[in-house]
This record gives C-alpha cells, sequence and structure tokens, in this order.
C-alpha cells in the first residue's frame, strides 16, 4: 500500500511540476513593451538595468544578472485596513477576516498576471489559464494571514504568491495591500 501511495504522489508531483511556470529570459535580451532608463544591455550582477514600460511608467523592470524584479506602482493610495484587534475578535470574525484578506489577494494576483506576466512574454513561458487554476495552491495561506493578524505589526509588504518554477527560479509575487505590486524571480 505505501508503494501505490509513494507512485501517486510522485506522479501528482510530476503532472504539477508539468504545469508549472518556466522562466525562458536570456541575458542581454531587449524587452519589447520597455525603454531601458539605466545601464546597458547585457545586464551584469554590478550594474542593475533599469526599465520603464513604454506605455507606462507606472511598470518598472529591474534586472541585475539574472535576477529580476518587477513593480507596478498603482495610483490608488486606499490600503485595506490591518485588523489591529485579531487577538480579541471571535472565531467567525477572525475567520471572515482571513476569507476577506485571501479573495483580495486572489483578486491582485490576478491584476498581477496581467501586469507583469501578459506585458513581458521575453521572460515568461506560463500558460496563464492553468496558473489561474492552480493559483489557490500557491496563494498565501489562512495560516499563514493569521500568524501575521496575530502579530502586533502590519507587513510592509505581503508575501501574495511564491512557488519555484520547473526550471528553478523562485519566484514571489507581493503586494502592499494598496494596489502595488512586485514581482522577484531569482535564479
Amino acid at each position: 500500500m505505501k508503494n501505490v501511495l509513494a507512485i501517486i504522489v510522485f506522479l501528482c508531483a510530476i503532472v504539477h511540476g508539468a504545469d508549472m511556470p518556466k522562466i525562458i529570459y536570456k541575458e542581454g535580451k531587449p524587452f519589447k513593451g520597455f525603454d531601458i532608463q539605466q545601464g546597458k544591455l547585457p545586464c551584469k550582477k554590478d550594474l542593475p538595468c533599469l526599465f520603464f514600460h513604454k506605455d507606462s511608467d507606472n511598470l518598472r523592470l529591474i534586472v541585475e544578472g539574472k535576477n529580476i524584479r518587477m513593480a507596478y506602482r498603482s495610483e490608488d493610495r486606499e490600503k485595506i485596513p490591518f485588523p489591529k484587534n485579531f487577538r480579541i475578535m471571535t472565531f467567525q470574525e477572525k475567520a471572515e477576516t482571513i476569507s476577506d484578506y485571501r479573495d483580495f489577494f486572489k483578486s491582485e494576483f490576478a491584476v498581477m498576471l496581467k501586469a507583469f506576466v501578459y506585458t513581458t512574454p521575453e521572460i515568461f513561458d506560463w500558460d496563464v489559464e492553468k496558473f489561474k487554476k492552480a493559483q489557490d495552491s500557491f496563494l498565501i495561506s489562512e495560516k499563514e494571514l493569521r500568524e501575521i493578524f496575530s502579530g502586533t505589526k502590519e507587513p510592509e509588504l505581503y508575501t501574495v504568491a511564491r512557488f519555484k518554477c520547473s526550471t528553478g527560479e523562485k519566484v514571489a509575487f507581493e503586494s502592499d495591500a494598496a494596489g502595488n505590486f512586485f514581482l522577484e524571480i531569482e535564479q
């Protein structure tokens, strides 16, 4: 029975890994939708390259060697309120607060996918539709939110989603809960 269970887990890992995003960016490759503002191609580890999106200064891209960071700055400054009285809430209130935050981050993650993945096809080889279907497994968990809210200090950034690509890179989608998004890819 243990062997059958191990085989099932192994097959699930293979199937899950096949749908995982893949990074296809090669150092020195230009970005069609972005203009280089600082540095020069190819980007070096000691000389980061800064890019602004051609249509909006709100979307920026920084490349340092093989590491990539994207930022989307929103004009919306209204932040979702941090639940300062979380420890004294009832079980039901805590569950609703966590559910509200997860729903909020789920919608922000959809915006991040559009802002980051669709604008830079030179970086990502991701089937966004498959990825959206699996997003719940990548999203910040109820346990993580409970730990954050049980603390006394609101985090500067929430890690909305985190995963490892099929090609080995570590990817983190972050939000400040006020409409500003960040994507970090570390090789």
